[in-house]
């Protein structure tokens, strides 16, 4: 390992990360590349530059592998010996072919069909308002007020119409590859009808909010409600308990992926699909009356809620089950 590189009480060895440079990301002077040695395997993370690699027993030293250790000094001729022993190790114990770096997955074949927004549908800065009687117009402002309270920013594609109940909600639509596939509304009025639910949700099958956006960014922050994801910039899973297929989903972003839970009961089954998947998660120091992004932003602003989600960034499963118990309440 480089001088400076330190053991951690969590079992692993951090130091600054060389690849970082490398794959054209600022320099890591902040320790945040880390490697955990096990009896019959090894992980290299970076949560600068989202650099992976690793090695467990039956492989051989793959290409990404090869290229840190390259980067840490390592003889290239060494790198190659050792390939040839792990070759002749296989050969010897009649199991020729595990060698080979396991295929790469095939990425989710999504087909989510675009949908029609309920009748009547505008945006809300664009709606012909000639068109509407005092009370609808006593709505539409309702639904603006709301955006405004919460924060949110009016850039979004926010949509209203005096269609039914949606007169009284706040229209969301959902964009993949730049075509409606669902959406969400959103009750504003503070009464809500027992049997009148909050979210009325048209949405795909395991359906992920936000992909298109996520193109500028090295790390996915994962929050369950969209309203959140829009916050913070990242994905949002409609709920607190997402699939396989969603989950693989957010991984063939092939990007550092972090969790951001809600701060309520509900959070801790999201941590442990976290948790299960190998994600990081992250405990931004709010005050307790926080629960989530929306919360944060209209307290302290979007801007420092993004920079503490980031700052607050957790990897090891033990102390994420531990801050989740604190937390998640």
């Amino acid at each position: 390992m480089p001088a400076g590189w330190k053991h951690t009480p969590s079992g692993w060895i951090s130091g600054n990360c060389p690849m970082c440079s490398k794959r054209g990301h600022n320099p890591d002077k902040r320790g945040r590349g880390g490697i955990r040695f096990e009896d019959d395997h090894f992980q290299y993370n970076c949560f600068n530059c989202g650099f992976k690699t690793g090695w467990s027993d039956g492989r051989r030293i793959g290409g990404k592998l090869q290229e840190l250790l390259t980067t840490f000094g390592t003889d290239p001729a060494d790198i190659q010996r050792v390939n040839l022993e792990l070759l002749r190790e296989q050969e010897a114990g009649d199991i020729a072919g595990q060698y080979i770096e396991k295929p790469k997955e095939q990425k989710v074949q999504i087909d989510w069909p675009t949908v029609q927004l309920p009748p009547n549908s505008y945006q809300i800065g664009e709606y012909p308002t000639k068109e509407l009687d005092k009370k609808q117009l006593d709505k539409l402002a309702l639904a603006c007020a709301y955006i405004m309270k919460r924060g949110l920013d009016f850039c979004e594609d926010w949509h209203w119409s005096p269609h039914m109940h949606f007169a009284n909600r706040v229209i969301l639509p959902f964009y993949y590859k730049r075509k409606i596939v669902g959406y969400t509304a959103r009750w504003v009025p503070e009464h809500r009808p027992d049997a009148m639910p909050k979210y009325y949700n048209q949405m795909p099958k395991n359906f992920v909010y936000n992909l298109d956006k996520q193109d500028k960014h090295n790390t996915v922050i994962v929050t369950e409600g969209q309203f959140d994801a829009i916050q913070v910039g990242g994905v949002a899973l409609a709920g607190n308990t997402p699939n396989s297929i969603q989950c693989k989903i957010i991984e063939d972003l092939d990007k550092q992926i972090v969790l951001l839970p809600d701060f309520d009961k509900s959070g801790i089954d999201t941590v442990n699909v976290a948790v299960k998947n190998g994600w990081a998660v992250s405990f931004p120091e709010w005050e307790d009356d926080i629960k989530d992004a929306s919360d944060a932003v209209i307290k302290y602003g979007r801007l420092f809620t993004v920079k503490t989600v980031l700052e607050s960034i957790e990897t090891n499963a033990t102390k994420i089950k531990i801050l989740a118990k604190a937390r998640c309440r």
